[in-house]
């Protein structure tokens, strides 16, 4: 893969540029509306999960437990929900000339990824003013980031290319984002739930991230070796074969686009 994309390095940042530029030109605040999202529905989830239905937040403070999982939440639905038309968006360009494709679904992810770095900067801001205390188990976050990152792309992968063929897919997608998110743990702890409903949900990896970065960030403590072991794998296996699908559908892609 980096022998392929290596030589075509400058058109995927200028991809990055440009949509960075299409999404913040001619705004007032920037980049500070990739804040605005994730505040504004953790403030609506500490009223309406937190005051009005009460739900535990395993002891952690509303607005840090709501937050830690919006932002990684975030980030995968905004990068999906772009990157299933950005095959079909780039059409005149994707039947003139030839490029790797798959630069147009990481330069979208990489935008998002910028976005997901300045929330990241706030959640840091929240740890230390609800006197989180610092551990060396934080560093997990890192390498769950990375998984998240994998994971995103492949379904970036996968989903654009399938919609390349059945239009379907933007249209369920909203759909598919609904459920996924009442699938993942945002804005709830899988801690009390039955051992078949916790089994089910560990089937979605987004729910191994979200759980394990409150785990590491707020709770201090480290991932549990065997479980990160088994969830790197199944992800960059699934990585690995989203990725070699779009290689070999994508000569096709101009003559169906």
């Amino acid at each position: 893969m980096f022998d392929r994309l290596y030589s075509y390095k400058d058109l995927f940042f200028i991809f990055i540029w440009r949509e960075l530029l299409i999404r913040y030109k001619q705004t007032t605040i920037g980049v500070l509306w990739a804040l605005i999202q994730p505040l504004s529905m953790m403030f609506l989830f500490v009223l309406v999960f937190g005051v009005i239905l009460n739900i535990e937040t395993n002891g952690h403070p509303k607005v840090l437990f709501y937050y830690s999982g919006l932002v990684p939440w975030t980030f995968f639905s905004s990068s999906i929900s772009a990157s299933i038309t950005s095959l079909i968006a780039h059409r005149n360009l994707i039947t003139k000339i030839y490029f790797p494709r798959e630069l147009i679904i990481f330069s979208r992810v990489m935008v998002f990824l910028a976005d997901f770095m300045v929330s990241l900067s706030l959640l840091a801001i929240l740890l230390m003013v609800y006197k989180i205390p610092l551990s060396l188990n934080m560093l997990w976050a890192i390498p769950l980031f990375f998984l998240l990152l994998l994971f995103t792309a492949a379904m970036g992968l996968m989903l654009a290319m399938i919609n390349v063929y059945y239009r379907d897919v933007k249209l369920a997608s909203g759909f598919l984002l609904r459920l996924w998110f009442f699938a993942t743990p945002v804005f709830y702890s899988i801690d009390p739930l039955p051992i078949k409903i916790k089994l089910i949900l560990f089937l979605n990896p987004l729910t191994y991230i979200v759980e394990n970065l409150r785990r590491v960030l707020i709770e201090g403590r480290g991932v549990v070796i065997w479980q990160f072991s088994i969830e790197t794998v199944f992800i960059v296996c699934f990585f690995i074969f989203c990725y070699r699908c779009f290689i070999y559908l994508e000569r096709s892609f101009a003559d169906v686009i």
